[in-house]
């Protein structure tokens, strides 16, 4: 059984369906279950509707091993990982995130990869597994997703040989980036707008942030997997170092996104809120509403952007 994080976003599923095509190619079985289910926006990553949703009666067998990827912390996977605390076996992880805490039995950690779906493909080759587009095309998503489009500092030259490779294996990359990228909804468009217009600048305009509440989402037919990509655009505002998004996830929790252009290094500052990722892309949840989870984490952010100090 293989699984990622919770509110999966492209390069998880794609990883957790490469995952599977990988154990299949070995001749075993595989299914993957999450703990929640594949926003519609990204149902073109799953063309055979293959991931399950975690619940009373989808669960995983006494007798499947399972493969955690895309995952730093057993936390990371929700319900699931209560789950695996109530019900322990040994499991694996595969994982490119520097902060992972190697919480699995077995763990293939490489931070230096851009991509959990980059570490598969590595697999792939030294199992000497044959990639048919499916597969290709999963690794792909992952690859190109988590690199920003090929746009982030941790694209380097085994990322574009690999992609390369990926597209004569049968992937699409026109495809699938108008895909991930286009077609979007009015009501994602009509939410960017709102959210433009109440963006914040600190720290002499080297920080931006804005926040979003679930009236917001509601209001305009959008639901999380919408915002994806957002924090990235307002980073691109010249003289912006750093950029927070501040999500409302719940009543009582606020999701944090961060992400850095040059000398901020994300992963140590979302660690400060518990949370973790990458130097120019990390993130945290905080438990607080949005309003006092912006009172808590704004001062440490124009701390770290004044000074450079990273701890």
């Amino acid at each position: 059984m293989v699984t990622t994080h919770v509110n999966p976003d492209c390069d998880a599923l794609g990883s957790a369906l490469g995952m599977a095509y990988l154990i299949e190619a070995r001749g075993k079985k595989a299914r993957i279950i999450n703990t929640d289910p594949t926003p519609s926006r990204f149902d073109f990553v799953d063309p055979d509707s293959r991931i399950e949703v975690y619940s009373d009666t989808v669960f995983p067998a006494e007798d499947e091993a399972v493969v955690v990827v895309d995952v730093g912390d057993l936390r990371r996977i929700g319900k699931l990982g209560e789950f695996f605390l109530e019900h322990p076996r040994p499991f694996a992880c595969v994982d490119h995130h520097k902060s992972n805490t190697g919480f699995a039995q077995v763990n293939i950690l490489q931070p230096e990869a851009c991509a959990t779906g980059l570490i598969l493909a590595r697999l792939a080759k030294e199992w000497n597994i044959s990639i048919d587009p499916k597969l290709a095309s999963a690794l792909y998503i992952a690859m190109y997703t988590d690199t920003g489009g090929f746009r982030f500092p941790n694209t380097d030259a085994e990322t574009l040989r690999v992609a390369s490779e990926l597209i004569e294996a049968g992937a699409d990359p026109s495809y699938l980036a108008t895909e991930f990228s286009d077609n979007m909804p009015l009501g994602r468009v009509r939410l960017f707008g709102e959210i433009l217009e109440n963006f914040k600048l600190e720290a002499e305009g080297k920080i931006i942030y804005v926040t979003l509440t679930l009236d917001q989402l509601e209001k305009h037919g959008c639901d999380r997997s919408d915002v994806e990509g957002f924090v990235e655009y307002i980073r691109g505002i010249e003289g912006v170092e750093l950029a927070i998004l501040f999500r409302q996830a719940d009543q009582q929790n606020t999701k944090l996104s961060f992400r850095s252009g040059d000398y901020v290094d994300c992963s140590l500052l979302a660690g400060k809120f518990h949370g973790g990722g990458h130097y120019h892309a990390a993130g945290a949840t905080v438990f607080a509403s949005v309003e006092e989870t912006v009172r808590q984490v704004l001062p440490e952010a124009i701390r770290v952007v004044e000074t450079g100090a990273q701890t």
